[in-house]
């Protein structure tokens, strides 16, 4: 019994078995360590194996991030994705018994983390061996995977809370009280992973020495940037002082998650920020602007209007090379052309696309949509939540109104064409980020006269191109440069490919407001600097100046608790549909206020008076605390009686 426990427990746990990703570095007879680290060549393709582990966000159905929530994404309860992992969770049904993305021990549809450690430990343990390796590759080497090390300590933490901590590898030889390892406390958790991103940053290059053939390595500001999300973890509202946790206390007296909340967290968490981001202009990032004049010959005669546009848009989809807002970015650009592809580009952007031209429909597009609710999200055209501003029809929003010659939205919606309120006078991020019945659809293919006006537009109503949708599409994830079909005969669209963004600045820019607020007792210029220069790239004017001249509570921002309410609302509208609001959502605690949301529709008939009659499509999910943090297979914890199962599991 102790050897079956042994081995169990080593393998979930130590990942003590060899990995597919390295049996295909070396040939099968030859599988050791001595050979693997015998010179740099094979050496350098464990270094790729550790990287190899990187959970891939851009995999809609196997990543938490997009579909296990539905308050974001709309994928259509009716549809094939809805037997997905990533839709059971979505619909409450996340178990213990066999639980979905299981990134812990490696099931249902999850890669476990711990198999990642465990190669990187191998890796940090037997780099020294190589003896053609100079001494400058080994240093950066070493810090390269003891990054990997500390982001895949920290992925097992965003997701399950306290962690086991995996220092070095359990030897083979360990005795079963060895392999009986324990949960650490969240503070020891946080600790852990920002010493070993202490010990990298310092060997890690500014920027890329080589971008062309270097493009997804490890720099200094990714580390500094994830150093500085996993202090705000810490600090944020799930893992300080959440009373929730109270009584998950270990058999060692060990309680897991504080219950009494430190202020000193978020002046530490923002320490890091702040070096974060004068890391990354020390590195030349920047908010980006797009010029329209570097856009090619199509996009030479934008009006501002669309430049703005293009500036919300291709901040996410414009080449890494372009782009100096992006911190980090997926190591690889997917290509939809692949036989089988199924990356992000080959898959879920061409799904995200909505039928432009009758051709369109003999292309795989057309299948997931954004939420309903995200359309009430954004603020008002003059920077305020569209509930607040004295000056919109809030009560009416969904009320009839036709676009008409001169009324200054040429460039989002159809002159002539009749759609709602709602759709009207809202700040340039919501025509950047969503496609809506009626409103325009700008691609480099879809253009005329260089890009001054733009067809088609998109028809959604019953007996429409895009008939009985969900009502609205997440165009913010759409590159410009991606082509619909046009053709008679031409049934296809071609995507753009691109290296989908991890970390912008501008994630960096809002967490920095968050932290300050949370330390001071009263917000002041310092906290407003950051979040002002996310808007002001996204054509806003300041939080204060907005408040004071259109918001009903024009005091707002003068209180904690207030500027608290706008920069959450600022980050999830500035990084809605990144893969950002899950892990928001949840560490402020407040996912019950979202994932509870019915899923709701337009009815969309043919009639137009009736098309935009809100309908209930599912009914609200049930979530409690519990659903905060995800639970441990309940095999594993029959292996390991120390482990405890997740709070309230």
């Amino acid at each position: 019994m102790n050897r079956i426990l042994k081995a169990a427990t080593a393998l979930t746990l130590a990942g003590l078995i060899t990995g597919c990703n390295f049996l295909d570095v070396v040939p099968n007879d030859t599988a050791t360590l001595d050979h693997v680290f015998s010179n740099r060549s094979v050496a350098e393709k464990f270094l790729r194996t550790c990287y190899s582990h990187l959970p891939d966000p851009t995999n809609s159905s196997y990543y938490p991030t997009w579909f296990t929530s539905r308050d974001e994404f709309d994928y259509g309860f009716e549809s094939r994705t809805a037997n997905t992992y990533a839709g059971k969770i979505s619909m409450g049904q996340q178990n213990s018994n066999e639980p979905y993305l299981n990134y812990w021990s490696g099931r249902m549809g999850g890669e476990s983390m711990y198999v990642a450690i465990r190669d990187c430990n191998i890796f940090l343990e037997n780099i020294e061996k190589p003896q053609d390796l100079t001494g400058e590759e080994r240093v950066r080497w070493i810090a390269e995977v003891k990054f990997l090390k500390a982001y895949y300590h920290f992925f097992l933490m965003e997701l399950y809370g306290p962690i086991v901590l995996v220092r070095k590898n359990i030897p083979i030889s360990a005795s079963p009280e060895e392999l009986r390892v324990y949960r650490e406390p969240i503070e020891d958790c946080v600790n852990y992973i920002v010493e070993l991103l202490d010990e990298a940053i310092p060997d890690l290059p500014l920027v890329l020495p080589d971008p062309a053939s270097e493009q997804g390595r490890i720099t200094a500001p990714i580390a500094m940037a994830v150093k500085a999300k996993v202090l705000a973890w810490g600090a944020s509202s799930l893992f300080n002082g959440n009373s929730d946790y109270k009584n998950w206390v270990d058999n060692r007296g060990r309680q897991l998650i504080p219950d009494t909340y430190d202020v000193k967290k978020w002046e530490r968490a923002a320490v890091a920020i702040k070096a974060a981001i004068d890391t990354c202009h020390a590195a030349g990032m920047r908010l980006y602007q797009f010029n329209k004049y570097m856009g090619g010959p199509q996009t030479f005669r934008m009006n501002d209007t669309l430049v703005t546009e293009m500036t919300i848009r291709k901040a996410i989809t414009e080449d890494i090379d372009k782009n100096p807002g992006v911190i980090w970015a997926t190591q690889e650009q997917f290509d939809n052309n692949k036989p089988g592809a199924t990356g992000f580009v080959g898959n879920v952007i061409r799904m995200f696309f909505p039928y432009l031209y009758a051709q369109d429909q003999g292309a795989l597009v057309n299948y997931h949509n954004a939420s309903w609710q995200m359309s009430n999200l954004f603020y008002s055209n003059h920077g305020v939540p569209i509930e607040e501003d004295k000056t919109y029809d809030y009560a009416n929003r969904y009320s009839l109104r036709r676009a008409t010659p001169g009324d200054k939205h040429e460039s989002y919606i159809a002159t002539g064409e009749t759609t709602i309120n709602l759709h009207f006078n809202r700040e340039p991020r919501f025509y950047a980020d969503l496609g809506f019945d009626r409103g325009l659809y700008a691609l480099s293919t879809t253009t005329k006269d260089g890009g001054e006006t733009f067809s088609p537009f998109i028809k959604m109503r019953e007996g429409e191109m895009n008939k009985q949708q969900i009502g609205y599409w997440v165009k913010k994830i759409v590159p410009f440069e991606a082509s619909a079909s046009q053709g008679d005969n031409n049934k296809s669209y071609t995507a753009y490919d691109y290296r989908f963004p991890l970390i912008r600045l501008a994630d960096l820019y809002l967490l920095y407001s968050e932290a300050l607020n949370e330390i001071k007792t009263k917000p002041d210029p310092e906290v407003y600097e950051w979040i002002d220069r996310v808007r002001s790239r996204a054509g806003l004017k300041g939080v204060v100046e907005s408040w004071a001249d259109y918001s009903s509570n024009p005091d707002k921002p003068t209180t904690q608790s207030g500027m608290r309410e706008i920069i959450r609302r600022e980050r999830l509208i500035e990084l809605a549909f990144e893969g950002q609001r899950f892990w928001d959502v949840r560490r402020w605690k407040i996912a019950d206020k979202y994932w509870t949301l019915p899923v709701t529709r337009y009815n969309l008939s043919k009639n137009v008076e009736d098309a935009y009659k809100i309908v209930i499509y599912a009914d609200a999910r049930e979530v409690t605390f519990k659903d905060y943090l995800w639970p441990l297979r309940d095999q594993d914890l029959r292996i390991n009686t120390n482990m405890l199962q997740t709070y309230g599991w």
